[in-house]
């Protein structure tokens, strides 16, 4: 986890997904696979929006403004160095 500074941001990203997936039940990954890829980006979707606002609402708690903590939300979830 510290060690990633010279992995590629597909490794980055193929890590975090084992990761992920080691937090997720196996039936909960099978549902997902058998999800129509619309519906696939649509969950996606709603997750990003999920994380955002978690991370917007940690910028609040941490007394920032709401102007920087949604600008720094959006940052945190752009920026790859974040990826596991």
């Amino acid at each position: 986890m510290f060690l990633q500074a010279g992995l590629s941001s597909e490794e980055k990203i193929r890590r975090a997904v084992r990761a992920a997936k080691l937090e997720m039940e196996p039936v909960y990954i099978e549902v997902l696979r058998q999800l129509r890829p619309g519906v696939r980006v649509r969950q996606s979707f709603s997750l990003w929006l999920m994380a955002r606002d978690a991370l917007y609402h940690q910028g609040i708690r941490r007394g920032l403004s709401p102007e920087e903590a949604m600008r720094q939300a959006a940052e945190r979830l752009l920026n790859t160095r974040n990826l596991v």
